[in-house]
């Protein structure tokens, strides 16, 4: 063998064993990652509050106290305009977002009781996923390792930015998809106490699905843009047993102007708006617990509490998406396709 072609197969072995390396480096941080996952576990009890903004087709600012005990049951009050409503575990089902039986036999039969649910598990090893890309980056001013995945057997992950430290998840994006349409997903996470917990996420969805109307049909086909931003965490004996019968949250009135948080850290202006004005006056109040109290009316048919679980190792975060104003009863639901006789009772947006 001449020197020129000797040369040429240590090359070949080099870069081999380059790659080889590298290859070990990325699973090596799935390890990591996988192992910070499964010695998490969710506080027994804790209370939160959120505030979400919907923009698209439907539009909204709403806000919501959130508690959970150690018997697993929830409830939250959410504020909504000048309305109320409240919601209690015990009294909604909980349904995968891909179980079509399971939210077609609960719509029909306990309409009010239906809550569509993504349960999304964010565990990763190099089993289920392979790493495409890795490179150091920066997030909110503090040093990050970004893993491009690809998945194995069709899981969400897309990319996790991880702490060095830790290897624990500082934002995850995600890609969701189902009979409904199509979302990319992401979420912050950041240190509460001992705790590792969502800061704020963010649903792109592009709806596509329609419901029979008579003879014809009706397609559901647009985008919405759903910010969440979870604040005042708290645990233990200072996470409330029981909600107050007027949040806190009441005591302003959501709309534009006022203070504004933006979630440009999720890569886009989206961004919430909360007015801080006081009600004062005997009057005022009057005026305000009467309207947070009326009877929620709305027919359950038409607005559907959407809900996610984020799966991480031991803990089950479930966390409240929106409230769907589908304007219209939604049985049976199927993936949208071409159709003359379609009426979008939604425009499609760019």
């Amino acid at each position: 063998m001449n020197c020129r072609a000797l040369g040429v197969v240590l090359l070949v072995l080099g870069f081999g064993s380059l790659s080889a390396h590298a290859q070990e480096t990325n699973d090596a941080w799935l390890g990591r990652y996988h192992a910070a996952l499964t010695r998490l576990a969710a506080p027994a009890r804790r209370a939160f509050r959120e505030r979400i903004q919907v923009v698209g087709w439907q539009e909204g600012i709403s806000e919501g106290e959130f508690t959970f005990q150690e018997s697993g049951g929830w409830e939250a009050s959410i504020t909504e305009i000048d309305r109320l409503y409240r919601l209690d575990g015990e009294k909604l089902r909980l349904v995968g977002e891909s179980d079509r039986l399971g939210l077609y036999t609960e719509y029909v039969e306990r309409p009010e009781r239906v809550a569509p649910t993504a349960f999304i598990d964010l565990d990763a090893t190099p089993d289920t996923y392979a790493v495409s890309a890795t490179e150091a980056v920066s997030l909110d001013g503090r040093p990050a390792r970004r893993l491009r995945l690809a998945p194995k057997s069709g899981g969400p992950l897309r990319e996790l930015w991880l702490d060095p430290a830790t290897a624990l998840p500082r934002r995850v994006l995600l890609a969701l998809a189902g009979v409904w349409g199509v979302a990319d997903v992401t979420v912050d996470f950041a240190a509460v106490g001992p705790h590792w917990l969502p800061s704020r996420s963010r649903f792109q969805i592009a709806m596509n699905f329609w419901v029979p109307v008579g003879f014809s049909r009706r397609v559901f086909a647009g985008r919405l843009d759903i910010g969440n931003q979870f604040s005042d965490y708290r645990f233990g004996v200072d996470a409330p047993a029981v909600l107050s019968a007027l949040p806190a949250a009441a005591a302003r009135t959501p709309g534009r102007g006022g203070a504004t948080e933006g979630s440009n850290a999720l890569g886009g202006p989206l961004e919430v708006n909360l007015s801080t004005q006081q009600t004062r006056s005997p009057l005022a109040e009057r005026i305000a617990q009467f309207n947070l109290h009326k009877p929620d009316l709305v027919d359950p048919r038409t607005r559907l509490n959407v809900f996610y679980e984020l799966r991480m190792g031991g803990q089950r975060l479930l966390l409240y998406l929106f409230r769907f104003d589908a304007r219209q009863p939604l049985v049976p639901i199927e993936a949208a396709t071409p159709q003359g006789d379609a009426i979008k009772i939604f425009g499609t947006q760019p």
